[in-house]
């Protein structure tokens, strides 16, 4: 009999998340009809802009369909040094900048890097509900701090 995999402790001490039980009810209440705003996952309510469109097909016909490297491709690194010092006055080479594909994700793969077990993490609230789990995640303790 094969042998079966379990999850890993740590995941099993996470709770579902709420964003999704919420944006499930929300879409059981649109699909039964009912007139539904839904800002549950922060999904738009609109599509991709053509000019975006165009330019990711752009992108795939000229052959961009591989792996970038790890902290984003370097013209964009580059990209984000030039308008931090243009809008913000600092200055940063693109060895300092790391692209991730979102907020969160980055956020997830800081605290990965740096947090020990037991490390308080300052949450400013109210904050977005995967923040305390993505820091006990990495061995943290998530501390919320009301503003």
């Amino acid at each position: 009999m094969a042998e079966i995999i379990s999850l890993a402790n740590r995941v099993t001490r996470i709770a579902p998340s709420p964003t999704l039980a919420v944006n499930a009810k929300a879409k059981a209440l649109k699909a039964a009809g009912a007139d539904i705003l839904n800002f549950s996952v922060g999904e738009p309510d609109f599509s991709t802009p053509e000019h975006i469109c165009a330019a990711g097909k752009k992108a795939i016909d000229d052959g961009h369909t591989r792996y970038t490297a790890v902290p984003g491709i370097q013209e964009l690194r580059e990209a984000v040094v030039n308008r931090l010092r243009k809008d913000h006055g600092r200055s940063y080479t693109p060895e300092q900048i790391q692209v991730s594909c979102g907020g969160k994700h980055g956020l997830y793969n800081i605290f990965q890097a740096l947090l020990d077990p037991g490390d308080e993490v300052l949450i400013p609230a109210p904050y977005w509900v995967s923040y305390p789990p993505m820091v006990q995640l990495a061995g943290g303790v998530p501390v919320a701090v009301p503003l």
